[in-house]
């Protein structure tokens, strides 16, 4: 007789593009320190999918993750989809209960993946937001704060019923309920979260929570080049012009 699963099963999904060196023994370093409070009959099953890198990755980090990490799989991208796109390439492919989302270097406290972790195994949401503090601002290069503090800003003038203003937190989780809508997203570029989080804010069947998330030591910051701040904003207006609004 077959012992019914007790526990959900939990997919990381970890986006990657021209990634640092020595990141895979980083991001073992990473899984072991988040897996030392899952219970160990969860299955954990790892995605790192390469959003079409020019350098940076090679074959022996590949065999590095897979000798260390018992359920992994890798997703070479040929070319560049964009964050938003190689995500949901990646998260067609998770079969898990569960579905957490975050950058292949761990930008935020652990302690924020393990709660996120938490509330959604124990069902008190389908769907997990990070919320950035304000010290995440002070941290961020010029160009970053100003954009990221006018989307904030945007939000909540042509938003007023999205349920987390702070979009672009990339650390989030869901169910399968979470994971049917975020394969509904079309924007390949950064503002998927928060088409994302306007497709959910619209459901009334949908429990979100957000907790609050910290940015951990030793992270820095790229700078946002004009280009990409101008292609944002071409994509905030295509949600506005699409009419992605919830009553």
């Amino acid at each position: 007789m077959t012992t019914p699963k007790t526990n959900k099963s939990l997919d990381l999904v970890h986006p990657c593009y021209n990634p640092h060196p020595g990141w895979a023994e980083d991001l073992i370093r990473h899984y072991t320190l988040f897996m030392s409070r899952i219970p160990s009959d969860v299955e954990v099953h790892v995605y790192v999918v390469d959003d079409g890198s020019k350098h940076g990755v090679h074959s022996e980090d590949i065999a590095a993750l897979q000798q260390a990490i018992p359920y992994f799989t890798f997703i070479p991208l040929s070319q560049n989809l964009g964050k938003g796109g190689a995500l949901r390439h990646a998260i067609r492919q998770c079969q898990g209960d569960l579905v957490i989302y975050t950058d292949a270097d761990y930008p935020y406290r652990m302690e924020n993946a393990w709660e996120m972790y938490r509330r959604l195994e124990q069902g008190q949401a389908d769907v997990v937001v990070g919320v950035r503090d304000e010290q995440y601002y002070d941290q961020l290069p010029f160009r970053r704060k100003i954009f990221s503090l006018s989307l904030k800003l945007m939000n909540y003038l042509f938003f007023p019923s999205l349920k987390v203003k702070d979009t672009q937190s990339g650390l989030k989780g869901f169910n399968a309920k979470g994971k049917e809508l975020f394969l509904k997203t079309t924007i390949s570029a950064f503002l998927f979260d928060m088409e994302f989080l306007v497709l959910v804010s619209k459901q009334k069947d949908i429990q979100m929570e957000w907790i609050y998330v910290q940015v951990r030591e030793g992270i820095h910051f790229s700078t946002m080049k004009p280009k990409t701040i101008l292609t944002e904003l071409f994509n905030f207006v295509s949600i506005l012009i699409r009419g992605v609004f919830f009553k």
